[in-house]
Formats: structure tokens, C-alpha cells, sequence
């Protein structure tokens, strides 16, 4: 016997007595399949659930009535930004909206960084936490998502769903992203004597703009 088959030896012996039943983790993958895992629960509807929990993570918001209506909503929550420009995501649902002429509005990220203000759209909420998740792709770049100090998010009102693992099977209907941004509330960090500071690695303010559906 080598060392290598001595060591193995060892650590079969070690673990022989810890070893999971294969029954019991089969059963308990079944049982987070068919969603029965313990959850937590509120009595709210899932609406109001999200909205609650979106405020307590230091994110706003406001319902927008129709898509057309949501650049003017858009710049009335940047109000007097001393720096006029706004990135916005190349997505169908800020396609042909119309911008303020003294603001400079470019679609993708292109080749700057400096950009004050960002718009982009979000896959769904998530009540449990006041989730926005956001998948990469042509027309949701994630350099979006954490490169302004204000961004704002475009939701369905129709997309705001219980828990996350309601997420993954609305993301499988399409072509799996290479990556899902989870953005709960603007960037914060407690580092520096345990006070929240917004902004230290991303956006200061999370704007969410839930676009009512007819």
C-alpha cells in the first residue's frame, strides 16, 4: 500500500461513522424540489411584502403608469444632478423614450466610467428579501449596475415574485445568463467604526420604478 492509498484509508475510516444516509439526502433534495423546505412567511400579500422590505434595505420607489412616462419619472427623481448625463440600458423597455435635450442620454456602457446616473431593467423582485435580480446580457450590461452613484431600476409589477427559488424556473424559460447581479438596496459597508456608509462600492441610491401592467 502507498501513501496515498494509506491516506484515503484513513479518511474512509474517519468518515464512515458521519456519512449522510442515502435515503435522508435523497428525500431532502425532493423536498426542496417540491418547494416544502421551511420558508418564512408573512402575512402581507407578496406586493407589499417587497415594497417593505426594498424601503427597509434604504431602496425607494415609485409605481410608473405606462412605459412611455418612465424617462419623465426617471429625471424627476434625479431632479438637480449637477452633471446631466444618464446611461441607459439597451433594453426594449427603454427603447424610443423621450429624453430632456440638456441631458446627454447614451444606451450601453461605451467606453466611459464617469457617468453619474444609470437606468437598467430588472427580471423579477423578490419579496422575501426586496430583491432586484438582474441577469447579464446585450441588453442588461452589469457594468450598469454598480458603476453611477444613482441607479435606477425599471421592474414589472407583474415580475415580483415570493422567493428566490421561484427566480431560477423564469430564468430557465430563457438562455441561462453567465451571470445573475442579486441587488438588495444601494451599496453600504460598516467597516469603518460600524457606521453604515452608502456608496463605499457602488451606488449610494436605489431607485426602483415598478412599471404597472395593463
Amino acid at each position: 500500500m502507498n501513501a496515498k492509498e494509506r491516506i484515503m484509508q484513513r479518511l474512509h475510516a474517519a468518515l464512515d461513522g458521519n456519512r449522510p444516509d442515502l435515503a435522508q439526502t435523497l428525500a431532502e433534495r425532493e423536498r426542496l424540489l417540491a418547494g416544502t423546505a421551511p420558508r418564512p412567511q408573512w402575512s402581507e400579500d407578496t406586493e407589499a411584502r417587497f415594497l417593505d422590505r426594498l424601503s427597509a434595505a434604504a431602496a425607494s420607489h415609485e409605481f410608473v403608469e405606462s412605459r412611455e412616462a418612465l424617462a419623465s419619472r426617471a429625471i424627476a427623481f434625479l431632479g438637480d444632478l449637477p452633471v446631466r448625463k444618464l446611461r441607459i440600458a439597451p433594453h426594449e423597455l427603454l427603447r424610443g423614450l423621450d429624453w430632456p435635450a440638456d441631458w446627454e442620454v447614451k444606451q450601453g456602457v461605451g467606453g466611459e466610467t464617469d457617468w453619474p446616473a444609470a437606468i437598467t431593467v430588472a427580471e423579477a423582485g423578490v419579496a422575501e428579501t426586496g430583491t432586484l435580480v438582474l441577469p447579464s446580457g446585450p441588453e442588461t450590461p452589469s457594468s450598469l449596475n454598480f458603476l453611477p452613484d444613482y441607479h435606477l431600476v425599471v421592474l414589472r409589477q407583474g415580475s415580483i415574485l415570493p422567493y428566490l427559488e421561484d427566480v431560477w424556473p423564469r430564468l430557465r424559460e430563457k438562455a441561462l445568463p453567465r451571470m445573475v447581479n442579486l441587488i438588495t438596496g444601494p451599496s453600504r459597508t460598516a467597516d469603518v467604526e460600524q457606521t453604515i456608509q452608502l456608496g463605499a462600492h457602488g451606488p449610494r441610491s436605489l431607485h426602483v420604478l415598478i412599471l404597472r401592467e395593463s
